[in-house]
């Protein structure tokens, strides 16, 4: 604890201080903390401080401008980083966003502004949260291991990893077996921080890794104690959220689905955060190995350490309540009635869906692989095939009655099968066998009735039916306006053009009526010039 200072002892330091001439005054503070048994710091601490004046801005307006320029700094995602002060100002000018009056300030005072005005350095205020009871809330997430890689897989299908040191930010960097890579599944209750993971060999993350590890997690078994269906899971928007079986999986579990937001560290940090520690706890300490890069370990050996690790990290203190361990929060769920367990085999129930059309043989095809359904055809049906179980069943539209699938075989040259009649071939047949009967439908006439007088339909003038055969008429609109020309004799303008256009088009292009109007025209001419 710091020791205190009596307030008579401050003011003499004090007083001592400010009559010390320049460059002693440092010794001042030596000697009287030398005195009073306390470090220089302690003693500068205690110092009573005077008002801090604060300089008025010279340049008008630059705090205003220095919010822009920061604004436009942090336009980019928060995980790309920020924009330059220099681009930014550059950026704010050309798009008028600054007074041109701004247009020289160095970019270190915009620096200095900024963090007077907007500190950007400062980090947004976070909210923890806690689930209110054990298997409330579970997250989920994958990622491939920091510095394990497969490197041979054994006869009996065991696979043996080795060591590698990597590069930062490149991880697995030696070629793996097949194309196989350690991967990390793990799981944290929220509520307990108890944490679950294993490693399995895959060429990346899939849905049916991450499901196959729920089912592993969520079953009671001798390598975790934590076991049970959660209340709702949270993961990213990896494989196993994109995918169409697992959040139908769900459903029928009784699990909701926590919406999530990609690349949002704070909400996926319960389940982030563990990985970093298993890779420098749990990983790391391999390394130590005499000669680690000849070092080689089996992916069940490897598991089953992992699990020590993992019990010897839930013992610690919970983040919150540290009068317990995250294990024994956990076991708070017994007095809530326990866990509720994992139906036997439930993995297996995990389907794909599609839908699909059943032609008249009831055959439809998935994945180029042809199917048979008996009892079924000409119908559309959903398809469901299991993800962990090879089995299918089809699922009428319209009734939504289930019908068994099996491979499609065509029947061998001279081999025919019966099928059960439709109810269109029975009623068909019951036809054939009605007998004395005649078609009585459209023989006499309806009578209209005698108290109704109907009004006759008004008719309109007929339309003009060009004659495609009469020679009466010109072929084209040109060819009538050429002969116009000629029998007038003189030019006409485009305004009379179009004039006497219109009027021979109306009169269906006909002969007679442009040598009539022709000699109309010709005469009206002559008129006016003798007149």
């Amino acid at each position: 604890m710091a020791k205190a200072i009596e307030p008579a002892v401050l003011t003499m330091v004090l007083s001592d201080w400010r009559s010390a001439p320049q460059g002693h005054k440092t010794m001042v503070i030596f000697n009287w903390a030398g005195r009073l048994g306390v470090s220089e710091a302690t003693l500068y601490r205690a110092l009573p401080r005077s008002r801090e004046r604060k300089a008025e801005r010279k340049i008008e307006g630059i705090e205003d401008s220095a919010r822009v320029i920061a604004a436009i700094k942090c336009r980019p995602p928060e995980h790309r980083g920020k924009i330059t002060t220099e681009q930014a100002v550059k950026l704010a000018l050309a798009n008028g966003q600054l007074p041109a009056a701004h247009a020289e300030v160095h970019s270190a005072t915009w620096d200095r502004v900024i963090r007077d005005v907007c500190d950007l350095r400062t980090t947004r205020r976070i909210s923890r949260f806690q689930a209110e009871r054990p298997n409330q809330l579970h997250h989920v997430d994958g990622s491939t291991s920091s510095c394990f890689y497969i490197a041979k897989r054994l006869p009996d299908g065991e696979f043996v990893l080795k060591l590698h040191k990597g590069m930062k930010d490149y991880k697995n960097k030696p070629i793996p077996v097949d194309g196989l890579r350690p991967w990390v599944y793990g799981l944290t209750d929220d509520h307990s921080g108890v944490h679950v993971a294993r490693y399995v060999a895959a060429c990346g993350e899939s849905a049916g890794d991450n499901m196959d590890f729920l089912s592993w997690a969520w079953s009671k078994n001798d390598d975790k104690e934590l076991f049970g269906i959660p209340e709702k899971i949270k993961g990213d928007k990896g494989p196993m959220m994109s995918s169409e079986g697992a959040p139908e999986w769900f459903g029928r579990l009784g699990v909701d689905i926590d919406p999530s937001t990609p690349l949002n560290k704070e909400s996926h940090g319960k389940i982030e955060r563990p990985w970093r520690t298993m890779w420098q706890r749990f990983e790391l300490p391999f390394f130590v190995e005499t000669d680690w890069k000849k070092f080689e370990i089996t992916l069940g050996e490897l598991n089953r350490r992992f699990f020590i690790y993992q019990q010897e990290l839930n013992n610690r203190r919970h983040r919150f309540e540290r009068t317990v361990n995250r294990i024994d929060a956990w076991r708070k769920i017994s007095l809530l009635g326990g866990a509720v367990a994992l139906p036997e085999n439930a993995i297996r129930t995990v389907v794909r869906r599609w839908a699909r059309k059943l032609d008249q043989a009831g055959v439809f095809s998935l994945d180029n692989v042809l199917y048979e359904v008996k009892g079924l055809h000409d119908a559309w049906v959903y398809v469901y095939q299991g993800v962990f179980e090879n089995k299918m069943v089809v699922v009428d539209q319209v009734t939504g009655q289930k019908y068994e699938v099996e491979d499609f075989a065509p029947n061998k040259l001279g081999e025919y099968s019966t099928q059960k009649e439709a109810p269109y071939q029975k009623a068909a047949k019951a036809g054939a066998l009605l007998d004395g009967m005649h078609n009585t439908l459209y023989v006499e006439k309806p009578v209209a009735s005698a108290k109704v007088s109907r009004i006759p339909t008004r008719v309109k003038a007929p339309r003009q039916l060009d004659d495609p055969l009469a020679v009466d008429s010109y072929a084209s609109l040109g060819e009538a306006m050429r002969d116009f020309q000629k029998l007038c004799g003189f030019v006409l303008d485009k305004e009379s053009r179009e004039g006497v256009g219109a009027l021979i088009t109306d009169n269906r292009l006909s002969r007679r009526f442009v040598a009539d109007l022709a000699g109309e025209v010709q005469v009206e001419r002559e008129r006016r010039v003798t007149g």
